[in-house]
């Protein structure tokens, strides 16, 4: 998997309101530049584990210094190589535990927001998008100093479940390609960049306001991918095995009828229907899944230590 961008961290935020006895959901893509996928902290109160053994042959953590805000990843298992450029510690740290949600990760500085670093490592052999991932932490504990440690929460949720059993929704497929070694989480997740929505395409591909594609997805990457307003987060519940081609197609709450005319009118983006169905129809009509609110537990990094880069590393 080589994305050429990041994907965006927090992609959807969950808008609660009741409606006698009927919960609504409404979804609003936010722009920020950073996202989530499979495997990842709270599924099944499990958390990736470091793998101490799995570490870099070589890698360089640089500052970056650019002044840019964008940050780039090329993920590619198949050469063992990882090439970040120009993200924040904040969300590297998120990468390396698979951490979707920025409220995952605890006692963080703010400086780990601010301080943007580039990262080219090399495996000593061809590993999984995953392995890769994993061996940020023992980069991160020798660069940074990092030490921390997990905590089970109880947790408002909602549990992603199946509608209806033993049925999938027209635009839920399992997946036909092997994307096994090839879809991580979190920024991970994105299919290599310019691929195209077809056999052989792993990962999360640019779908646009109001509209998720993705394909060799898992249901915990589904999940995290929904995301989550601040204490409701989205976790899979559904007890679906494999990997799953999604194309769904909603009205984010940003852009319905309703919301147009409180501003006075507008246009919505390219492609979205001012008139569609909400993410939680989307959900059920498209994919044959639904949200359940409830309570798990989930798990959470804590920062328990952690020093800036005061200069370059290299051959880390």
């Amino acid at each position: 998997m080589d994305p050429g961008h990041r994907p965006p961290r927090n992609l959807l935020m969950t808008e609660l309101c009741q409606r006698g006895s009927r919960t609504l959901i409404a979804v609003a893509i936010i722009t920020a530049i950073v996202p989530a996928s499979a495997d990842i902290l709270g599924q099944s109160a499990s958390v990736q584990a470091t793998d101490n053994t799995a570490t870099f042959e070589v890698a360089t953590i640089k500052i970056n210094r650019s002044g840019n805000r964008r940050a780039t990843y090329a993920v590619m298992p198949r050469d063992g190589r990882l090439t970040i450029t120009n993200a924040t510690v904040y969300a590297l740290i998120q990468d390396a535990f698979g951490a979707p949600l920025p409220s995952r990760l605890v006692n963080a500085p703010d400086w780990t927001r601010s301080q943007r670093v580039d990262v080219v490592a090399k495996a000593a052999s061809p590993v999984s998008a995953a392995v890769l991932q994993r061996m940020l932490q023992p980069l991160l504990a020798d660069s940074f100093k990092l030490a921390t440690h997990r905590e089970d929460r109880d947790t408002d949720v909602f549990g992603l479940v199946v509608a209806t059993p033993n049925r999938l929704g027209p635009r839920l497929k399992r997946s036909e390609d092997n994307c096994d070694d090839r879809v991580g989480t979190a920024a991970f997740a994105r299919a290599d960049e310019g691929a195209l929505n077809q056999r052989g395409t792993c990962g999360i591909l640019p779908g646009g306001a109001g509209r998720i594609v993705a394909r060799g997805l898992d249901m915990p990457g589904l999940a995290a991918f929904i995301g989550s307003s601040p204490g409701r987060m989205v976790i899979d519940q559904t007890g679906l095995a494999g990997r799953f081609d999604v194309d769904l197609t909603y009205t984010p709450s940003f852009a319905t009828s309703e919301a147009l005319a409180q501003r006075g009118g507008g246009t919505p983006p390219p492609g979205v229907d001012p008139s569609g169905p909400t993410l939680i129809t989307a959900l059920e009509e498209q994919l044959g899944l639904k949200l359940r609110p409830t309570r798990a537990p989930v798990m959470f990094i804590v920062v328990d230590h952690l020093e800036p880069l005061r200069s370059d590393a290299s051959d880390r």
